[in-house]
């Protein structure tokens, strides 16, 4: 049983919603479970067209002032975060997203760190919601990755030290200090931005996997390529304000030269980038083409054995599915990080 002791800190509980009528009743019935209970949740809509705001409304009125709605008609979580920051009144706040639903325990541990003064923030860990088409076995596994053992971050680089803020909590001061989230950058990135000002603070981020939320992946080819559009585009906005020197990934290697005079952030390992290689070759030496279907078999068995890592059942047609969604969420990323590069003015291919 989850311990029901009172927390270190009060604590208000601040969720941006928009259009998530799909996935407020499970998130509802998590926050009915949250032991200890936070001091208040603060629901916070953004323009829903849908039924969200007549169920926030619902719930709200039936928590007895423990729960209360806001409306933000200035349109991007951003916005929606920060209207949340401004009316909170506990000690910490943590937020979370309407598409998730943490855990019992999830205050209990997310709030533990905060003993330490030196610990500013606290991220906890994203899991996947169980999964039944191929889509979602897709996202459980590809998206929102964090690791399984607890850390400490003082610094942010394109590798390491960002967390998103469908689970993360920071103390109310810091976030009033620092204006909160950054309201130019409407989605993408903000949070990884959040992260790095902290770190300029001389904030440390304790990351802690006990804290754990699940979350409701995208279930729709559409939506899972514009997210990771989005998050390419984020990754050159990162990098143009906090990046320095030369990072590259490669097949099987990482490499960082900080002192570069170049400053970029370069990615040759991603699935789409192979493909595109190997094309490039083909152009040169036709009968290289064959190696098309090699890696495709490699993709496939790559995708199958991650599956069984993570318990989940996945077919040849099943895991033949996530190779192809791999490609395409790879290539969006790509485009995203291409885009992003004009846009920013920052090298991030």
């Amino acid at each position: 049983m989850p311990h029901r002791g009172r927390l270190a800190s009060s604590v208000s509980v601040v969720i941006p919603v928009l259009n998530a009528s799909r996935t407020l009743p499970l998130l509802f019935e998590a926050l009915d479970c949250l032991a200890p209970a936070p001091r208040e949740v603060v629901l916070v809509d953004n323009g829903s067209s849908d039924e969200s705001l007549s169920l926030l409304r619902s719930f709200a009125g039936a928590k007895s002032g423990r729960a209360r709605v806001l409306q933000e008609p200035k349109r991007g979580a951003t916005a929606a975060r920060n209207a949340g920051i401004r009316d909170a009144a506990g000690d910490i706040i943590a937020f979370t997203d309407a598409d998730c639903s943490p855990d019992p325990a999830w205050l209990t541990h997310l709030t533990a760190p905060y003993q330490d003064p030196s610990v500013g923030a606290v991220a906890g860990r994203v899991m996947g919601a169980p999964a039944e088409t191929a889509l979602e076995i897709f996202s459980a596994l590809y998206t929102l990755r964090l690791p399984e053992t607890p850390s400490r971050h003082r610094e942010w680089t394109p590798r390491a030290g960002g967390f998103p803020t469908a689970n993360f909590s920071v103390r109310r001061v810091l976030a009033n200090e620092l204006g909160g989230f950054d309201e130019r950058v409407v989605i993408y990135g903000e949070d990884y931005d959040f992260c790095a000002r902290l770190y300029e603070r001389g904030v440390t981020i304790a990351y802690v996997p006990e804290a754990a939320v699940v979350h409701h992946h995208r279930v729709t080819v559409g939506g899972m390529m514009k997210q990771a559009f989005g998050f390419g585009r984020g990754h050159a906005f990162l990098f143009r304000r906090h990046g320095a020197g030369l990072w590259m990934d490669l097949p099987g290697r990482h490499l960082d030269w900080r002192s570069s005079p170049v400053h970029a952030w370069l990615d040759f390992a991603s699935a789409d980038k192979k493909v595109l290689a190997i094309l490039i070759a083909s152009l040169l030496y036709p009968p290289l083409i064959g190696l098309l279907a090699f890696y495709a078999l490699y993709l496939v068995g790559s995708t199958e054995r991650r599956a069984r890592r993570a318990q989940m059942k996945a077919s040849v047609w099943t895991s033949t599915k996530l190779a192809w969604f791999l490609i395409l969420k790879s290539a969006s990323l790509t485009a995203g990080r291409w885009w992003g590069s004009v846009i920013h003015r920052a090298p991030c291919l």
